[in-house]
């Protein structure tokens, strides 16, 4: 584990003002965030641009329970092309006896499907409570959005509670950042770059139940709108068992196939299969494959490409 001992009144982070009103879609923006109940824990990122963004230079930091400075860090991979998504979840994939009767338990496998990434062991930012503070950095420095007011431990969770700056110590406060998912509203197109004086939810988030997870993969902003992943998405299409334990997947298609392509966590082209005939059934071995997230593009004769994750483990 790093540990980042980086505090405001220090130069570490390079902090700078800016204004969602103003449409600067120049970045990642942490989209959304799911504080679910167990380990049932995730954060969606959304381009902004208008160019593909290289998600090496970035790392998701957790500023645990009011400390100075992050403890927990992921650095994200991949490419990210523009206006499309990226899933961080919680890579919990099962329950860990923590002695004393008390159990950590798997984070939800249908939610690990639809991850673009799984995050680190414990600890991880993903293993963040309603009360941590997360920051989003590029090049180790540059502070791109914040969730939340790093340096502050507003108690169980941030709130509704303006008199008492949006922290749980009246009562009556209704925990916003615990036991929900929260959307980024669409006129927000570019990060907090600056450390809140509160942490207004209600400012720049919708809220949602806990355990919501059907919008994952799709953002809505001024910026532009996404699919999953711009991909056109065809209900017709289904893949099982997922997750796949027992050394295969299937496919199976209504409609006639022009390519299916598998590809690893790494972004590495595992699998191609271009039909001859009418074939509508496969099954693909994994025999030999790593553990992790895969991503199975099925391409139609029309052109159009349905795009679905699979956890192989």
């Amino acid at each position: 584990m790093r540990i980042s001992t980086i505090f405001f009144l220090i130069a570490g982070l390079s902090f700078s003002a800016s204004a969602s009103a103003q449409l600067i879609c120049d970045d990642l923006i942490i989209s959304e965030y799911l504080e679910g109940t167990g380990n049932n824990k995730g954060l969606e990122f959304f381009n902004t641009t208008s160019e593909a963004i290289d998600l090496s230079a970035y790392e998701l930091q957790r500023w645990s329970n009011g400390e100075a400075g992050s403890t927990d860090i992921t650095q994200l991979y991949g490419t990210l092309p523009p206006l499309t998504t990226w899933v961080l979840i919680n890579g919990q994939t099962e329950d860990v006896d923590l002695g004393g009767g008390a159990i950590s338990p798997a984070c939800d496998p249908v939610m690990q499907g639809m991850a673009d990434q799984l995050d680190n062991p414990y600890p991880a930012p993903t293993y963040m409570n309603g009360n941590d503070a997360l920051v989003l950095v590029k090049n180790g420095t540059t502070v791109v959005d914040i969730f939340g007011k790093p340096g502050e431990d507003p108690g169980t969770a941030w709130t509704n509670d303006a008199e008492n700056g949006f922290t749980d110590v009246g009562d009556g406060a209704a925990w916003l950042t615990s036991n929900h998912t929260l959307r980024r509203k669409y006129d927000v197109v570019h990060g907090l770059n600056v450390p809140p004086v509160v942490f207004d939810t209600f400012l720049e988030w919708d809220t949602l139940p806990v355990n919501t997870w059907d919008g994952l993969g799709s953002h809505s902003c001024a910026c532009g709108t996404s699919g999953i992943n711009n991909i056109v998405q065809t209900p017709s299409l289904e893949i099982f068992p997922n997750p796949s334990v027992n050394g295969q997947f299937n496919i199976e298609s209504s409609q006639s196939v022009k390519q299916i392509q598998v590809y690893s966590p790494e972004g590495r082209l595992v699998e191609v299969i271009a039909p001859t005939l009418d074939i509508r059934t496969w099954s693909i071995s994994t025999l030999d494959w790593n553990a992790g997230v895969y991503f199975v593009n099925v391409q139609y004769l029309n052109g159009s490409i349905f795009a679905h994750r699979i956890v192989i483990r």
